[in-house]
């Protein structure tokens, strides 16, 4: 069953879209495809299917449909308004078939009839695998079977008035009002629908009211198939104006689903409808509702009414007796007469009639949009050249209208995109509105629409255009002599929007598009006027970046964004992915200053060497002799890579503060030798006389039977003398070379010490 239900969903959406559009609208044919698809489907494992409506509910192949949906729900009322039992569908449903179906199910009951049936409309064009069915359900009642179940009758496709059932007990007149009064309650739903407190009620949950079962109920009354006489109608009008606002507009908007039988129920209800319509619609006005609020429930009321004009009129009566304001009813009908004229129709009013800015907001957009879809591209010019006109107008609400409706053209920017020559001269003159609109509402929507574009353009990747219009927007706020608050915090709010994580990632995404030599020219200018924002997200970026490739370019637009993206990088050292520690070390080296070295200090105990020895040089590059004290810190307790980068850096800054605890590290024989030579090298480095003690000891020191140090520390502590720039250094190093005996040793160091 829920196969049938999805496709009651699928068959919705193709109906309402050819309500809407055409049949060779792209929108229709791929909704109606995707129906068709679903049917073909269901009919995969099976000869047939059938669906029959009866009595409000539906029935699949004999089964009932205790699940129901809007979709469902709609599609029963369409059935019955039509006359029908249901549907039998075959195996081998064409699309063509099943579109001409659909066509026929959407036209209005008096037009079936008129062209002879629905049946004699199928076969006309050629529909062999759709049938309308003869079979429909009928409750059992007790004596003739079981109880509530349902029996199977054959009928003919368009049956004539059923007999009435057996008649039952009237109720007491004092009880005929309570007794019709609850039937309605619970038609409507009353338990589950908005108390319709406050000022709007339940509007905007307002759903038509499934009235269908309400056949018996209209038998007990002793109603007929004609006209109710006027004390019945007086009991129906009782009950109904008693109803709250509410419940009234949704029995209103369910009138179609009023049993045809006995045909006086729904004669009496819609005969009271322009009276119930009145009362609740002043009502809700009582209560606060706006006519932007009611305008919507109203149409859908009003829409499949064929009386509908004779209903505004008693509507704008009433009104106006109960003092108040009857201006907007006229427009209910001019906006439902306007979606019957076709597109040539519509645009003849528009651009030869000025009718315009007398449509509803929906209604101005779903026009431009059916141009936009069809690519009339020059009527839409047309009509957005009288919008941007109007920006000029003196009239404030005429100015608000026309920016609403310009703002919601500018969505379409990145969906379904527009073309140059409509998002161009668009984006100029709001632009140049944004500088000079001097009321704040129209300003907000004016802002609104530019925000718009410019996501498109970094949606798009146009990071050149989009900071140049930002910078344009500036500009002109700056030439203006009268300085608004409010238009600058628009501006503020303005760029601070393109800090949305969705544009920044489309942003970012731009560095593994481009090339190199184009970054610097076209994408980081746009990072450096975001700032800090840009820099937070990019480095995010890199924390989760594996491929060591992009990892690299996401550095350099992080080094782009220069001293800005100092505090996300300050951040970025507490991450647990060491690689972006070790990155956003590496930057703050070239960006930061002595201010970041209180946190990077702890990271030279991180767990990762590679973290450990980039934070040496880091705070060599922020610190210089600040950093000594750290460095010198970890001469005895850290890993052999990460010592030798310390010794580096001391080396490089001539620290004499090192001298005393590397001269003590080389010449104690517990040190292995490879950290001896390292601390060599470094004496060598500093470059201090006070070091020459310590290198000459080492050099000389020997043991009774030969040298008491390896070669390799003699040949180290050779070089460093050597290297010193102290003549006394170099006189040291000769003497002992001189005395030295012939030999390995001998000729080994004086192989090391020659230029």
């Amino acid at each position: 069953m829920s196969g049938f239900l999805e496709l009651s969903q699928g068959m919705a959406m193709a109906l309402k879209s050819l309500q809407m559009y055409t049949a060779a609208h792209p929108r229709t044919q791929e909704a109606v495809a995707a129906s068709h698809a679903q049917l073909t489907a269901l009919l995969a494992g099976q000869e047939r299917m059938q669906f029959v409506a009866s009595a409000g509910r539906a029935f699949v192949d004999g089964q009932v449909l205790e699940v129901r949906s809007p979709q469902l729900t709609s599609l029963i009322r369409q059935v019955s308004e039509r006359g029908l039992n249901g549907f039998r569908f075959e195996r081998g449903v064409t699309a063509g078939e099943y579109l001409a179906f659909l066509q026929v199910l959407i036209l209005k009951p008096q037009r079936i009839e008129e062209q002879g049936g629905f049946e004699a409309l199928l076969a006309a064009e050629g529909v062999q695998h759709i049938k309308v069915s003869q079979t429909r359900y009928e409750e059992v009642r007790e004596g003739d079977g079981e109880a509530a179940a349902a029996r199977e009758t054959r009928a003919p496709a368009f049956d004539a008035a059923p007999a009435p059932p057996p008649p039952s007990p009237t109720p007491s007149p004092d009880s005929l009002v309570k007794v019709i009064r609850e039937a309605l309650m619970a038609a409507l739903g009353a338990g589950d629908r908005p108390s319709g407190s406050g000022e709007a009620g339940g509007l905007q949950a307002l759903l038509p009211a499934d009235l269908s079962g309400l056949g018996p109920l209209g038998y007990q009354l002793g109603l007929g198939e004609g006209m109710p006489t006027p004390v019945q109608l007086a009991t129906l009008r009782q009950v109904l104006m008693s109803l709250s606002p509410e419940m009234q507009l949704g029995l209103l908007a369910g009138l179609a689903t009023l049993p045809p039988h006995p045909e006086g129920l729904a004669l009496g209800v819609r005969a009271l409808a322009g009276e119930m319509l009145a009362v609740a619609t002043s009502s809700m006005l009582g209560k606060g509702a706006t006519w932007t609020q009611l305008r919507g429930p109203l149409q859908e009321i009003l829409r499949p009414l064929p009386d509908r004009e004779a209903l505004v009129r008693a509507l704008a009566v009433h009104l106006r007796s109960m003092g108040q304001d009857a201006s907007q009813v006229g427009n209910l009908l001019r906006h439902l007469d306007w979606e019957h004229l076709s597109l040539e129709a519509r645009l003849l009013k528009v651009l030869e009639e000025g009718h315009l800015f007398e449509l509803s907001h929906e209604q101005r957009l779903a026009f431009l949009r059916e141009l936009l879809d069809l690519r009339r591209f020059d009527e839409f010019l047309r009509v957005q050249d009288i919008l941007l006109e109007v920006l000029r107008s003196d009239l404030v609400e005429l100015r608000l209208k026309a920016v609403q409706t310009l703002a919601g053209i500018a969505r379409w920017a990145a969906d379904p995109g527009l073309p140059f020559e409509i998002e161009g001269p668009l984006a100029e003159a709001l632009r140049a509105h944004f500088a000079w609109e001097s009321d704040p509402p129209v300003h907000r929507w004016n802002a609104e629409a530019l925000e718009a574009l410019l996501a498109a353009l970094v949606q798009r990747g146009d990071l050149v255009h989009a900071l140049a219009d930002l910078s344009e927007l500036q500009g002109l706020c700056e030439f203006q002599e009268e300085q608004a608050a409010w238009r600058n915090d628009a501006l503020a709010r303005l760029q601070a929007s393109l800090a949305r994580p969705a544009l920044l990632e489309a942003a970012a995404g731009q560095i593994f598009l481009r090339e190199r030599d184009q970054l610097a020219a076209e994408v980081y200018p746009y990072f450096q006027a975001l700032g800090e924002p840009m820099a937070l997200h990019l480095i995010g970026r890199l924390g989760g970046e594996q491929d060591r490739t992009r990892r690299g370019r996401l550095v350099e637009a992080v080094r782009s964004l220069g001293p800005a993206a100092i505090p996300p990088l300050l951040e970025a050292l507490g991450s647990p992915a060491w690689y972006l520690v070790r990155n956003a070390l590496t930057l703050l080296g070239d960006l930061g200053d002595a201010g970041s070295l209180p946190p990077i200090v702890p990271l030279l105990r991180h767990p990762e060497p590679r973290v450990r020895r980039t934070a040496v040089r880091a705070l060599w590059k922020l610190g210089g002799p600040a950093a000594e004290p750290h460095l010198l810190a970890r001469l005895r307790d850290t890993d052999p890579e990460t010592l030798q980068e310390v010794l580096f850096v001391l080396g490089q800054m001539r620290s004499e503060t090192a001298l005393a605890p590397l001269s003590e590290m080389a010449q104690d024989r517990r040190t292995p030798e490879r950290t001896r030579l390292q601390m060599l090298d470094a004496l060598a480095h500093i470059g201090s006389p006070k070091s020459i003690p310590v290198l000459v000891e080492l050099l000389r020191r020997k043991g009774f039977f030969g040298s008491a140090e390896p070669l390799s520390v003699r040949l180290a502590a050779a070089r460093a003398l050597g290297a010193l720039p102290d003549p006394g250094a170099r006189a040291q190093l000769q003497k002992i070379l001189d005395s030295e005996p012939k030999g390995e040793d001998r000729d080994a160091l004086h192989r090391t010490v020659t230029p």
